[in-house]
């Protein structure tokens, strides 16, 4: 296991954290975006957060030996973003286009496309890979009726636009995972109250690549903000909004029989803490803070908090369970 701070890396034997390994140097002092992590294989790549002087970079990450490779983000960003091992594939969105970049493993840009908008504004969300094809979460506003929309555009990896599937949906749909040819699309948002006030969204959205079919899957709790499948439990594990819901917490959505649950994190205050960096292997679900690891066993749902003050750990952000 292998937890990132802004200047080190420390590395442990087990996943209780009982065997230190020691510390390894960060020559970049770059914190990650939680929500822009992509992997295969024995690669990650994410986008940081605004550095001092306002840039933001793309990495590369071996998780074998854990080194870093950066390169400043063209478009300064990269809005949404995935792996397939072998290129990342990235977007920049502005006011008239969605630029399009791919970059290769020592993240040279190969490919650069522009998608101008013409009777409406777009916005990237974001990338699955489904049968060597990228599919990309678009947001969409008419700019004749400002009515939103939401569409899934079906691209090669080059860019090149095959299929667009209108959606119909005028909620914020914001993140998205496929199970199989299956897309799962969180409702983040459902538009506004009387008193202008945006709602909540409640909903999965549930897309059928092969027969565009839709349906819908009822959530349980409020404000959700990403998502993730867990192939060997077969589950969704939706993460909600901490401030707007007072607590960190995860929604699970089994899909053998859509029985729901949620994962409350208790005793890390909105006030104090930022949403959690999540993973998950075998049987455990991982959500690290800036100074606490919270091991999560899904057979018997018990949590337990590792204090990581005990390794000088302060601004923990990214982490590796190999």
């Amino acid at each position: 296991m292998a937890i990132w701070t802004s200047d080190k890396i420390a590395v442990f034997n087990d996943y209780d954290l009982n065997e230190f390994n020691g510390n390894i140097a960060r020559k970049e002092k770059y914190i990650y975006w939680a929500e822009s992590f992509s992997e295969a294989g024995s690669y990650s790549t994410a986008k940081t957060k605004d550095t001092p002087n306002l840039k933001r970079y793309v990495s590369r990450i071996n998780k074998e030996n854990l080194s870093e490779k950066f390169k400043v983000a063209e478009g300064n960003d990269a809005y949404a973003s995935i792996t397939d091992g072998d290129y990342l594939y990235a977007t920049a969105v502005f006011t008239d286009r969605i630029e399009f970049y791919k970059y290769d493993n020592n993240l040279d840009v190969v490919t650069n496309v522009t998608v101008k908008n013409d009777d409406q504004l777009n916005a990237s969300q974001q990338f699955v890979i489904v049968d060597n094809y990228l599919y990309l979460l678009v947001s969409t506003l008419d700019l004749s009726t400002h009515v939103p929309n939401t569409e899934i555009w079906k691209m090669d990896k080059e860019f090149n636009i095959v299929e667009k599937y209108n959606l119909d949906e005028p909620s914020a749909y914001m993140r998205m995972v496929n199970v199989d040819d299956v897309l799962y699309i969180v409702e983040a948002l459902s538009g506004r109250n009387s008193n202008g006030e945006y709602q909540s969204g409640n909903k999965l959205l549930v897309f059928d690549l092969k027969s565009q079919n839709k349906n819908y899957i009822d959530i349980p709790d409020k404000y959700p903000t990403n998502i993730h499948y867990d192939l060997k439990n077969n589950q969704l594990i939706i993460e909600n909004d901490g401030l707007n819901n007072g607590e960190f917490s995860f929604t699970t959505v089994n899909l053998d029989n859509l029985e729901k649950d949620i994962i409350h994190l208790e005793g890390f205050s909105t006030e104090n803490y930022t949403s959690p960096y999540f993973t998950f292997k075998d049987n455990f679900y991982y959500f690290l803070f800036n100074d606490s690891l919270v091991k999560y066993n899904i057979a018997n749902k018990n949590q337990t908090v590792i204090n990581l003050e005990n390794y000088k750990i302060k601004d923990a952000h990214y982490l590796i369970v190999r």
